[in-house]
């Protein structure tokens, strides 16, 4: 049945009348946020990262929101327990998740699970940039002081050189992989249970290359037992002046990061992830709390925002892709 132009234009201003009134709810559910105590579920384990970071902002953050924020910790199976509990909050900026790449790209490199967080929550801010070095042992830095000598020890070394990782498919397996590979370095992994293995490794000369945050391997820098081969950043890192970037070494592939950031359940309004967004970094790029964030976690802060948050995942699950095929490593779907 054809519409009278009476009828059509009735529908007209019923469909702009719901969705004036839907930007308004919205909006006023930003004005009215938080009207309860946040949650930020942390996938991990007490200690990480991203709990402590939590705990660090939680006064200002609770002080300018008026309620108080709660640490919910929800480790277990690559972060999916969390990010499982997390996607099924109500999409009202009240319960939040502490993700991060491997969180994001999940799908991607972890065979075991089953959705795609990517598909389930949606990006509120990126709140750190990691820190990462390349480093290396004694040993291994008197026979190659740069990239360049790496590779090529690599490649008359009997079955190449061997990095200290976290397992397939781990954020700093892969990073290492874009720059390893990127650079010709011939190489296998051995991975391990944690930080502190890696690191009796690699001064046992189990394994000569280790990629993670400078403050991890602080004291080995300072007295010599491990050297730093490469800043894995767009300039070097004031902790580090002599230690030259990884473009500087002649990488020029995709450029990998590590970081933490805060995410919502899917359908959470755009003017609340704006508020959110805008309110956690007034909070930690004040100075004092700043300089703690960037210097206890060996890390840097963006400018982030929702958008912006969500065009840079989308570029580097491009680019994991692309690299996962071409290593063959066959991308999850």
């Amino acid at each position: 049945m054809t519409l009278s132009p009476l009828t059509r234009r009735d529908a007209c201003l019923a469909v702009a009348g719901m969705l004036s009134a839907s930007l308004s709810s919205a909006a006023a559910a930003a004005e009215g946020f938080p009207s309860r105590p946040v949650t930020f579920v942390v996938p991990y384990a007490p200690g990480n990262t991203a709990d402590l970071w939590v705990r660090m902002i939680s006064p200002k953050l609770s002080a300018l929101w008026k309620q108080p924020i709660v640490v919910d910790n929800k480790p277990g199976a690559g972060t999916a327990i969390g990010v499982g509990y997390a996607a099924r909050a109500k999409p009202d900026g009240h319960t939040l998740l502490m993700g991060s790449l491997t969180t994001a790209m999940a799908r991607l490199t972890n065979a075991s699970f089953q959705f795609d967080p990517q598909e389930v929550l949606v990006p509120v801010i990126k709140y750190v940039d990691i820190k990462m070095v390349l480093a290396t042992n004694a040993a291994t830095y008197a026979k190659a002081k740069t990239l360049q000598e790496v590779a090529a020890l690599s490649k008359a070394a009997p079955g190449g050189l061997f990095f200290g990782g976290s397992g397939p498919g781990t954020a700093f397996n892969m990073n290492a992989g874009f720059v390893l590979r990127g650079m010709g370095v011939n190489y296998s992994e051995i991975n391990y249970n944690g930080v502190s293995p890696i690191v009796v490794a690699l001064l046992r000369n189990d394994v000569q290359l280790y990629l993670n945050s400078p403050a991890s391997i602080k004291s080995q820098l300072d007295d010599g037992s491990l050297h730093a081969l490469a800043a894995i950043g767009e300039s070097r890192f004031s902790e580090l002046p002599n230690v030259p970037t990884v473009r500087e070494a002649g990488y020029k592939g995709f450029f990998p990061q590590l970081w933490g950031g805060v995410f919502a359940p899917k359908n959470t309004p755009r003017p609340l992830l704006d508020r959110i967004a805008a309110d956690i970094y007034a909070v930690t790029t004040v100075p004092d709390l700043k300089d703690r964030i960037e210097s206890s976690f060996s890390s840097l802060i963006p400018k982030s925002t929702p958008e912006l948050f969500a065009q840079e995942i989308a570029n580097e699950t491009m680019q994991w892709r692309e690299f996962l095929t071409r290593i063959g490593f066959k991308p999850q779907s």
